[in-house]
Parts: structure tokens; C-alpha cells; sequence
């Protein structure tokens, strides 16, 4: 049994050796296919790193520039997003005052708005006269008092 296992294991062993032909061969490709990549990954890393030492002054001196008109440019965006859906509420208020006069119920709530209105105005009317009558009396009462004591002061005098 055991001579049976170490049959099948030599013979999984030589079928996965790789002949040094082949090792050479992928060694080969790779260094032609990766190396150039390799070569062009370093150029473009130093190439982007002098770019970013050369604007890093650059970009301190004009912060204050950039930080304005990052600035205008998010309140531009901004406006224009309030603006955007303003005009969406404002569609959607005008569908629905079309609505309301084509079924007539436009004209309902401005008849029962104006009879609140008239009530209301009359509610303040009247509480207007009372409250001023009010204030006439008092008015007088004080009055009367200040030139009793100005009588009282000058008869003494």
C-alpha cells in the first residue's frame, strides 16, 4: 500500500516539474513584457512628482485665489440648485391653481376666505372701539385727577 502511495506521489512530482527550458522562457517574456511597464511606471512617477514639487509654491502662493473662487464656484452651484427647485415648487403651485379653477373649487375658497376676512375685520373693528373707549375713559380720568391736583397746588400757593 505504501510502495502503491509513493508511486503515485513520484509520478504527480515529475509531472509538475518545470523543465529549465521553460523556466528561461517565461523569464525571458516577463522581463520583456514588464520590463518596459516597469520603466515607464518610474518615468511617469517621477515625472509626476517633479510636476508636484514645481507647483507646490504655486499652489500656496494662489490658495487665497483658488480658495475664492472654489468659493463662487459652490455658491454659483448652489444658486443654481435653490433656483432649480424653485421653479420646480413654482410648476407645481400653477398645476394645482389650474387644478382648482377647472374644478371650481378656485372660487369656493376665495368666497369662504373673503367671508373670514369680512368677519375678521369685524371682530377687529369691534374690538377696536371697545378698546378705544376704553382708553378715552381713562384718559379722561387722568386728565381730571392731574388738574384737580393742579388746582389743589395752586390754591395753596
Amino acid at each position: 500500500m505504501s510502495n502503491q502511495y509513493d508511486q503515485s506521489t513520484m509520478q504527480r512530482y515529475h509531472q509538475q516539474q518545470i523543465s529549465m527550458k521553460t523556466m528561461i522562457i517565461a523569464t525571458v517574456v516577463g522581463v520583456t513584457i514588464g520590463g518596459p511597464l516597469l520603466f515607464l511606471m518610474s518615468l511617469f512617477f517621477i515625472a509626476t512628482m517633479t510636476l508636484l514639487v514645481g507647483t507646490s509654491p504655486l499652489l500656496v502662493i494662489f490658495s487665497p485665489l483658488l480658495l475664492g473662487a472654489g468659493f463662487v464656484t459652490v455658491a454659483a452651484l448652489a444658486g443654481f440648485g435653490a433656483a432649480g427647485v424653485l421653479a420646480m415648487l413654482g410648476l407645481s403651485a400653477l398645476g394645482w391653481v389650474v387644478r382648482l379653477v377647472r374644478t371650481g373649487q378656485l372660487l369656493q375658497g376665495v368666497k369662504s376666505a373673503s367671508n373670514k376676512l369680512v368677519e375678521t375685520g369685524e371682530n377687529v373693528k369691534e374690538s377696536v372701539k371697545n378698546n378705544g373707549k376704553e382708553l378715552v375713559d381713562h384718559l379722561k380720568q387722568t386728565a381730571t385727577e392731574e388738574n384737580s391736583k393742579t388746582n389743589v397746588t395752586t390754591s395753596r400757593g
